[in-house]
């Protein structure tokens, strides 16, 4: 239609005019950059908060269950049982070998030494012995006995009686070292 009857209204190339307005165009160009940035960081953070409140939901569902799931008087009894075990500790890894001290007793006495009652105190760190002995030198060698443990520090003779039976009851206390005696290696 360009040529109607031999007439030529437009031209055929057409050049195009170009306003150039120096630093208008970079403006532009750079808000719209900006922009673009702006907007992405929008969406970005609005999808990264929106994920996170509800990892946040999830992790609070979880924590309800768990909430719902737990025995409570179970756990009480448990950490009366931590607090109980926290007074006992100490007594255990300090425990007193009672046995293993009346043991040594045993192994050093005499075979005419009856014992007829013993009466220890750790605080005091001594043993009281009531026993009757067939003479004095059987209550000699028993002091003497006494005296080859390492552990003991003193022996003290109370009272030494004749019995109507021929026998001597005797009465000592026995004075010992706490950490030696009692306590096993």
């Amino acid at each position: 239609m360009a040529d109607a009857g031999g007439l030529q209204l437009l031209p055929e190339t057409r050049k195009k005019i170009e306003i150039k307005m120096p630093g208008q165009n970079r403006l532009v160009v750079v808000a719209g950059v900006i922009a673009a940035i702006v907007i992405a960081t929008y969406f970005f953070l609005v999808f990264r908060k929106n994920s996170l409140v509800q990892s946040i939901s999830v992790i609070d569902q979880e924590i309800l269950d768990v909430e719902r799931s737990r025995d409570k008087e179970a756990e009480q009894r448990v950490l009366n049982l931590v607090a109980q075990l926290q007074v006992v500790n100490p007594i255990l890894a300090a425990h007193v070998f009672w046995s293993d001290a009346f043991t040594k007793i045993q192994s050093i006495t005499q075979g005419e030494f009856q014992f007829q009652s013993i009466n220890a105190d750790m605080g005091s760190s001594k043993i009281v012995i009531k026993a009757s002995a067939s003479s004095y030198t059987t209550v000699a060698k028993q002091v003497a006995s006494f005296y080859s443990l390492d552990s003991i520090k003193d022996v003290i003779i109370n009272k030494i009686q004749l019995q109507s039976t021929g026998r001597l009851e005797v009465t000592m206390e026995v004075k010992f070292d706490t950490n030696k005696f009692l306590m096993r290696k």
